[in-house]
């Protein structure tokens, strides 16, 4: 017999040329993994805007049920947490106070309810917005007793929430909903994939608590601010990875896959070597070999940041200037799979704002790939916060761990 495991869960992020998937569970406060997936699909999606649905909705419900026999795995996926871009995202402030309404006055789940309900009849009417989240700041309960987290238990006539509510393009929203279930499987919950980092970061030691957020994507990026731990805002570009595989291919005349290795191997490598070596040698044209080597990988790769670097210090003055301008030196946070390049820590930092720049990898066993980062926020998101639209949390459909036979 198989052995059932607690409430796992699946996490889904579709990116522009990927599926990413993660299953596992929280407990106390932590992210364990059970299984993750990477499944590519082509370049499909652009900003937000599917270009073919009907490919990746084919990809989702390939992975609807799979065996994996090396990790004596059987996964049935029916619902999942879905990760949403922040395009467009808005976030606006609200306070709402109900009456504890049980005999004893002790907080309950009804009184959660009860004002989440009144949160998400306050965000209306929405026009061509959607609402995604809402992220609780503070509890207040009588005597001016705040908390966290919910007080669940505690005495009080009255709770008072104040929350940040997260608004996203119907449009959008819809569209990435019906990929999913044109795929056969049906989305429970949704997380914006800014507030999904924000969360995970916020879970390791040794983070700071108000930072720049950097997603570096394969072919977006997207820039977030994120005060004493909470998402203020958060724009994007059109700029990824994949513009410095793209330069390669066009200056060395390689395939992608050797264009991709060798910006993986080297990134920007500024070793003094005591003999010039060959990156590569290729035939051209005419049947010569012809060789490049490190400094022209180099200038390729620095040209290509260039243009990132001018982007993101325009994103950042974008999100931070309707706060405070002294913000834009807050520590920047880089991650994604963009973010693996080598050598990229030390050309942004005299080159940016922020005092410190840093990339920050999952710590968590099974997904430590920077790829996984949102899908492992998505799940500490999803065992934190009260789902506002479903008050059901999502499941993994039946998932066990069969001993080998």
């Amino acid at each position: 017999m198989g052995i059932r495991m607690e409430k796992p869960v699946a996490a889904i992020e579709l990116g522009s040329k990927k599926l990413k998937l993660v299953v596992g569970y929280e407990l106390d406060g932590q992210i364990y993994v059970v299984y993750t997936l990477v499944k590519p699909y082509g370049h499909c999606i652009d900003a937000g805007v599917f270009s073919d649905p009907n490919k990746i909705s084919a990809t989702i419900a390939s992975i609807r049920e799979f065996t994996d026999p090396l990790a004596k795995l059987r996964i049935n996926i029916s619902d999942v947490i879905l990760c949403l871009p922040p395009y467009n995202l808005g976030i606006f402030q609200t306070r709402q106070v109900t009456t504890v309404v049980t005999e004893d006055s002790k907080v309950s789940p009804l009184d959660l309810r009860n004002i989440y309900a009144l949160i998400k009849n306050s965000a209306y009417p929405l026009n061509d917005k959607a609402l995604v989240d809402v992220v609780p700041e503070s509890f207040i309960l009588d005597h001016g007793r705040i908390f966290k987290l919910a007080p669940m238990g505690e005495s009080s006539s009255t709770l008072t929430v104040a929350a940040k509510v997260q608004t996203l393009p119907k449009v959008m929203v819809d569209s990435y909903k019906n990929v999913l279930i044109n795929g056969g499987v049906i989305s429970r919950r949704y997380v914006v994939s800014s507030l999904a980092a924000v969360e995970l970061i916020s879970s390791y030691e040794d983070m700071p608590h108000s930072y720049i957020l950097v997603d570096i994507g394969s072919n977006i990026t997207t820039v977030s601010f994120d005060g004493n731990e909470a998402l203020y805002g958060s724009t994007h570009f059109a700029w990824g990875s994949d513009h410095i595989t793209e330069r390669i291919i066009e200056k060395f005349n390689i395939n992608e896959a050797e264009a991709e290795k060798y910006k993986m191997m080297y990134g920007i490598d500024n070793r003094v070597m005591s003999f010039r070596a060959p990156v590569c040698a290729i035939a051209d044209s005419a049947g010569h070999e012809r060789r490049h080597y490190n400094d022209e990988l180099n200038a390729i790769i620095k040209s290509e940041l260039d243009i990132f670097v001018k982007n993101v210090n325009a994103s950042v003055d974008t999100v931070v200037m309707q706060h405070d301008k002294s913000y834009r030196t807050f520590p920047m946070l880089l991650f994604g799979g963009g973010a693996e390049l080598n050598g990229l820590e030390a050309y942004l930092t005299p080159k940016v704002l922020s005092e410190v720049v840093r990339v920050v990898r999952p710590q968590n066993l099974g997904a430590r790939n920077g790829t996984f980062f949102n899908c492992l926020g998505m799940l500490l998101t999803n065992a934190k916060y009260v789902n506002v639209n479903d008050e059901s949390h999502a499941k993994a459909g039946n998932l066990t761990r069969n001993p080998g036979k």
